[in-house]
């Protein structure tokens, strides 16, 4: 970083979220969207040229107007006013014309992009190896730069870009090598809530149902493991017309027959392959594996997402006892989702989730799923519910509601009931906020806030979204000690 002998601290670039750039913990104000976009992209190739046309296309993708040249032109020099404001030095970020186009010279340690490929790139490279704890703890240093979608505010403002997506994949595919890394130390229990959550919003990702069927697995949930299994063999057979692959099947087998090598550390097969840090656009995937997605077109929805924390207030209850609780809950919230209009999705566990379509293109969807997460939070905004043997039970509730575009598909429950699948980046928004909502928290993203600013207050957190600031009445103890078949 430089000093102030030097002219000022550096700047600080981020675009795994919100696309920020700071000086001394201080947001710099970025403008408009073209001089947003032409950031963004600049940041994606730091330290390579981008050609004129290809940032023209990108900024403009129905068509260049007549003006955009000029406008590229004033955006490049307000980001250049902004490189040269008042700092020095070797390590001043500079924005040159370089044919065809444009480079942007910054230090890697200055781009949290650049971080993350390079402690990626370690992790990756110890987990070839077999050194499973620097590979974990490189591959959690990467992850926790990953505070959201990849420019989360301009994917919610319609941008597309292909770098985008494959960036995006990139930040999974390491996920699912931390998990590997984490599995192989015997950590099932530490990450099997995240890998279930992952799960939810990637179903078809099946080297991630196959660690996630193994934590299961490890923790004493066989049947889950098994019902898993079937759950992504259905996805895969009704939406592609595909059998899982063999690492599947072979796991599976190997659960069905309890075998010992399961529990065995490491027990993962996967070839890692070591990556360098200058994999940025096409990352090679950790392992071989399918990534399958319907051929549908992506829709306007809203998604709620809710992970319920049951507690026993009477001692320790019986595990069917827990189970019956987190049942009923699960139900109470189904109740709210179907009462908006909402279409729930399988929930798993103590998490459950609804799509909000916006059927008359008025985006009535949005306020349907906002009244609903908060009806929800006031379900369970009492201090303790009493089961039919009079224990009392806490049961606290973490809510996101997001919104944004999704790929929508129908498959098979069973066989009287079609429950619906979803892919895109409002899943990921998502999980990414969940992570930072405590028990009885509602948070919204930024296309959520801007449709339902005028009903809710919020609190905004950079980076973690807006937390919703629901009504004090809504947290009275009127309704305590209530039954747990009372409707809510």
């Amino acid at each position: 970083m430089l000093t102030d002998t030097e002219g000022g601290a550096a700047l600080k670039f981020q675009v795994l979220g919100e696309l920020n750039v700071t000086q001394d913990g201080e947001q710099v104000p970025l403008g408009g969207f073209i001089k947003r976009g032409l950031m963004s992209l600049l940041l994606l190739y730091s330290n390579r040229v981008v050609s004129t046309s290809h940032l023209l296309d990108a900024l403009w993708p129905s068509g260049t107007p007549a003006t955009a040249r000029k406008m590229l032109q004033n955006a490049v020099s307000d980001v250049r006013r902004l490189m040269n404001d008042g700092r020095t030095g070797a390590d001043q970020p500079i924005l040159l014309t370089h044919p065809p186009g444009y480079l942007l010279r910054v230090p890697a340690k200055d781009v949290d992009l650049s971080c993350f490929q390079q402690l990626a790139a370690a992790g990756r490279t110890a987990l070839a190896k077999g050194a499973h704890e620097p590979a974990q703890k490189a591959l959690r240093a990467a992850l926790r730069l990953a505070k959201g979608p990849i420019l989360a505010e301009l994917v919610e403002e319609g941008v597309n870009w292909p770098e985008i997506e494959a960036l995006e994949n990139f930040v999974l595919n390491v996920r699912e090598d931390c998990f590997e890394a984490e599995l192989a130390l015997g950590r099932h229990r530490a990450v099997l809530e995240e890998m279930e959550d992952l799960h939810l919003a990637h179903p078809s990702r099946e080297r991630l149902s196959a660690q996630l069927m193994l934590g299961l697995y490890r923790c004493g949930r066989q049947l889950d493991a098994l019902t898993l299994y079937q759950r992504i063999r259905a996805l895969l057979n009704d939406d592609f017309g595909l059998e899982p692959g063999e690492e599947l099947k072979s796991l599976q087998t190997a659960i069905i027959t309890q075998d010992p090598g399961l529990t065995r550390l490491p027990v993962m097969s996967q070839t890692v392959h070591a990556a360098s840090p200058r994999d940025l656009l096409l990352p090679p995937a950790a392992a071989p594996q399918r990534v399958l997605t319907a051929d549908r077109e992506a829709e306007p929805v809203s998604v709620v997402m809710v992970r319920t924390e049951v507690r026993c207030l009477d001692g320790e209850p019986a595990p069917e006892e827990s189970a019956d609780v987190t049942q009923t809950a699960s139900t109470a919230i189904h109740r709210e989702f179907e009462r908006g209009s909402g279409e729930i999705c399988l929930s798993v566990g103590e998490v459950s989730f609804s799509f909000f379509r916006d059927t008359d293109r008025s985006g009535s969807h949005v306020k349907r799923a906002m009244d609903a997460a908060t009806a929800i939070h006031e379900h369970f905004a009492p201090a303790s519910l009493v089961d039919g043997s009079g224990r009392r039970y806490t049961v606290r509730s973490r809510i996101v509601v997001t919104t944004g575009e999704a790929v929508l598909n129908y498959r098979a429950a069973n066989e009287n009931e079609l429950r619906m699948t979803a892919t895109g980046g409002v899943m990921d928004r998502c999980l990414q906020l969940l992570r930072f909502t405590s028990a009885g928290e509602i948070r919204v993203c930024r296309a959520t806030h801007q449709a339902t600013a005028s009903d809710y207050a919020v609190a905004h957190e950079p980076d973690n979204g807006w937390k919703v600031l629901v009504p004090a009445s809504a947290d009275r103890g009127g309704r305590a000690g209530r039954r747990l078949d009372e409707a809510g």
